[in-house]
C-alpha cells in the first residue's frame, strides 16, 4: 500500500487532545494543503481562518458549551459522555468560510479543502476532527461579532471547521463501508 493510501485508511477522528502547541512547520503544512484543494473551476471561493490562541480556543470552548447548554441539552449530554469538553483540548482549531455566491457549490469545495488538511494533518501524526459544530457560533445574534473577530470577508458564511492537536492515543479508523459501492 502506497503511503497516500496508508494515511487514508489511518485517518480517523480524534476527541482528545494532549493541549501541547503544533509546530509552525506542521500546521503552515497542514493548511498549504488545504490551499492546494481543487475547487470548482478554479473558484477558490474559501478562506482559511487559523487559531492556534490557547485564549481564544479557551473562549471558543466555553461559548460552544453555554449555547448547547442553553439550546440543546441532548447535545450537552453527549458531550458530557465524551469528557465534558466540546473541542476536546485541540492547540489549533481551523475555520474554513465560503462565498455561495456563484454557479458551483462552494460547501463542496470547503469539504474538498478540509479533507486535504484532515489527511496531510493524519500523515504528520498530527491529530484531526472535522468540526461542523462550530456552526452554532454563526446562527444567533452574535454571528456578525464572530465573523468579524474572524476576519470572514464581506458575504462568507461559515462551512466546515477542523480541531488539529497531537492526540492522546491514535485510536482506530472507522471500518470502510465497503456495501456503499455500488458496481454498475
Amino acid at each position: 500500500m502506497n503511503e497516500t493510501l496508508k494515511t487514508i485508511a489511518e485517518r480517523h477522528t480524534c476527541r482528545s487532545f494532549t493541549g501541547t502547541p503544533i509546530s509552525r512547520d506542521e500546521l503552515e503544512a497542514i493548511l498549504l494543503a488545504g490551499a492546494q484543494a481543487p475547487t470548482a473551476a478554479n473558484s477558490q471561493r474559501f478562506r482559511i481562518i487559523v487559531s492556534d490562541n490557547k485564549e481564544f480556543i479557551d473562549e471558543l470552548e466555553a461559548k460552544l458549551l453555554s449555547i448547547f447548554l442553553e439550546t440543546n441539552p441532548g447535545m450537552m449530554d453527549r458531550i458530557n459522555e465524551r469528557g465534558g469538553k466540546v473541542l476536546y483540548n485541540a492547540s489549533a482549531v481551523v475555520f474554513i468560510a465560503i462565498d455561495n455566491q456563484g454557479p458551483w457549490s462552494a460547501e463542496l469545495d470547503a469539504g474538498i479543502v478540509v479533507e486535504n488538511m484532515a489527511l496531510a494533518a493524519q500523515s504528520l501524526d498530527v491529530g484531526n476532527c472535522i468540526f461542523a459544530m462550530f456552526r452554532s457560533l454563526f446562527e444567533g445574534a452574535d454571528s456578525d461579532e464572530m465573523k468579524k473577530r474572524l476576519q470572514f470577508p464581506e458575504g462568507f458564511t461559515f462551512a466546515v471547521g477542523l480541531l488539529l492537536g497531537y492526540p492522546t492515543d491514535f485510536g482506530r479508523p472507522h471500518e470502510p463501508a465497503t456495501d456503499k459501492i455500488i458496481w454498475l
